[in-house]
């Protein structure tokens, strides 16, 4: 695809989305996974599109040239939200209108009742109010209690730390946490996005340089901040004596497997281990004792992660259920 084609998808995409959500900033993922591009390359190739997207400059200057983006099209577009929009407001006011005559009706109702029945009607409600408060009290508990029981399995269950380096496998370190920390201080998501493909590029090249001239399992964890990677590798069972290569990548789309994939050795085997849960209780407690420090727009990004498979380029493709504590 050429980078005129590739440009005009993304400026047609942008103005799209503005033109459903003006108030909207626009993510740099969220344009690259409808256009079908890395985030690396649009950073490379069209970062001169971020003010249009972050509302800076009006969208009015990129349709200017663009033959796909007509101004029929955006005014037949405005048109729709604003029939949308007309037909909600019709609704609202035609439910506030039945929501008075039910209120007007209530009101007189209880005034003609209220001498006849205040004395027992605050003995009901006193007495709700005691069994709600006990009720409040009883829940409170039990949501402790299990909160307690899942933190006491998950420490049960967490091992020593693995030695980073051995004659059978080494893991590679990184700086991921530092990056979600720096996020979580400044909120710059253009930043955060830099700063994440910065420390994949330093992961990949380590990758290549660590296998080069010798036969190399390269052992891919897809990051979706479910389990421990740490204790990931260290129920790992290895079925050769080839060195073993271990790496977590926390990337959730097809364009960037597939860039990432390019720049691998062809001389490694790869396999790729993508961890999953059904429970969402599960998950949550999982991301509240080992993840509390990554971004929410990251843990979203990980529940929409594309699954790849063999077909995608991988020599092994293994998505295994985890269980709490893992």
């Amino acid at each position: 695809m050429s980078s005129v084609i590739t440009r005009s998808k993304i400026v047609s995409a942008i103005v799209e989305e503005k033109v459903k959500n003006p108030s909207v900033k626009l993510k740099i993922q969220d344009i690259c996974a409808i256009v079908e591009i890395s985030r690396q390359s649009f950073n490379r190739y069209y970062s001169d599109l971020k003010p249009y997207m972050k509302g800076e400059k009006p969208i009015s200057e990129l349709i200017e040239g663009e033959d796909e983006i007509s101004s029929n099209q955006l005014l037949c577009t405005y048109q729709s939200k604003i029939i949308e929009l007309e037909s909600k407001l019709h609704n609202i006011e035609g439910e506030h209108i039945k929501e008075v005559a039910n209120i007007k009706n209530s009101i007189t109702t209880s005034l003609m009742n209220n001498d006849l029945t205040l004395y027992d009607a605050d003995a009901v409600r006193l007495q709700l109010q005691k069994q709600s408060l006990h009720n409040d009290k009883l829940l409170n508990k039990i949501n402790t209690l299990q909160t307690e029981l899942s933190k006491q399995h998950i420490k049960q269950n967490i091992e020593p730390v693995i030695t980073l380096s051995s004659a059978n496998f080494e893991v590679l370190e990184d700086n991921f946490e530092l990056i979600f920390r720096n996020y979580i201080d400044k909120v710059d998501i253009d930043t955060f996005e830099d700063e994440k493909d910065n420390e994949i590029d330093h992961i990949i090249t380590k990758l290549n340089k660590i296998s080069a001239n010798r036969k190399v399992i390269t052992i891919l964890f897809m990051e979706r901040y479910l389990c421990s990677f740490k204790k990931f590798v260290e129920r790992y069972v290895f079925d050769s004596e080839t060195f073993h290569l271990f790496t977590r990548l926390p990337i959730h789309s097809r364009s960037e497997l597939k860039l990432i994939l390019k720049r691998l050795s062809c001389q490694l085997e790869i396999k790729i281990y993508i961890p999953y849960s059904e429970s969402e209780a599960i998950t949550k407690t999982q991301r509240q004792f080992f993840f509390k420090n990554v971004p929410e727009l990251e843990l979203q990004a990980a529940d929409k992660s594309f699954i790849p498979s063999v077909q995608d380029g991988f020599d092994t493709v293994c998505q295994y259920r985890i269980n709490q504590g893992d």
